[in-house]
């Protein structure tokens, strides 16, 4: 009697150590409370930057039409970039890819004016020349990464003296810029100038643009190079006749190295 006692509590005791619960019954943990490093959010690589265009018009006279575009880069970096721009004309609808990503220079243009910078941090601009400008509503598609070629901004140039007037014999703006430079300019750098014509009265709209690089130039050379104390005298002139109301401008430089070309 006794031994069967001693069984009886045995296998009660066994199984009730082997027994589970239905994992549908399992009571639901209580979560931890979250700390600092579960709440922080993941900071994104690049910071999203901002680009307004302005289109203008093709004037008396101009062979082409002008687009500016304005950009601001939060970030400590360059950016390679491009864009899908939609051109209507009555049923013919042609889309054309534009930047510095992936996109070939046109070869096409005389002088491919249609080649682009990548975009520097902080504020810039650069200009597209086509038969017709366009709007923001015209872009189709706009995408922007980290450079995957090595390119920098180079420090110590900039435009020392500047003036643009009417150029009286054509009626159109003349610029006379100057630029130098505190060190010396390393090899396969590139110069890029961009002068920005407002209306002098608020809220001073763009009424006009030009840029110029080095393979623009009458030399052909692609490539910027200056000691350090030189300076270079540069020349520009707009294909648009002079505005009729009052105006203002604006030179904005910048100077990039790459790794190679």
């Amino acid at each position: 009697m006794v031994r069967r006692v001693l069984t009886c509590v045995l296998l009660a005791t066994v199984l009730s150590a082997c027994s589970v619960e239905a994992p549908a019954y399992r009571p639901t943990p209580t979560p931890a409370p979250p700390t600092a490093a579960a709440t922080a959010v993941a900071k994104p690589d690049i910071l999203p930057l901002t680009y307004e265009i302005y289109p203008l018009g093709a004037g008396t006279g101009a062979a082409v039409a002008k687009t500016a575009i304005f950009f601001s880069n939060p970030n400590a970096f360059v950016l390679d970039w491009f864009m899908t721009v939609r051109f209507v004309n009555g049923i013919d609808v042609r889309d054309e890819r534009i930047g510095n990503a992936g996109v070939p220079p046109d070869r096409a243009d005389p002088k491919f004016e249609n080649w682009f910078f990548p975009i520097p941090p902080g504020d810039s601009w650069t200009i597209v020349r086509f038969a017709k400008p366009f709007t923001r509503t015209d872009v189709q598609e706009f995408r922007d990464a980290r450079s995957l070629v090595t390119i920098g901004e180079v420090g110590g140039v900039k435009v020392a003296d500047q003036t643009c007037a009417n150029d009286q014999p054509v009626g159109v703006i003349g610029c006379d810029l100057t630029v130098a430079t505190t060190a010396t300019v390393p090899g396969f750098s590139k110069l890029h100038l961009v002068v920005l014509v407002r209306n002098k009265a608020a809220p001073r709209a763009v009424i006009g643009a030009m840029q110029w690089r080095p393979e623009l130039a009458t030399t052909g050379k692609p490539w910027f190079a200056l000691a350090a104390g030189e300076t270079s005298k540069i020349q520009m002139h707009d294909s648009y006749p002079t505005p009729t109301v009052p105006w203002e401008y604006e030179v904005i430089a910048h100077t990039y190295q790459y790794s190679s070309q």
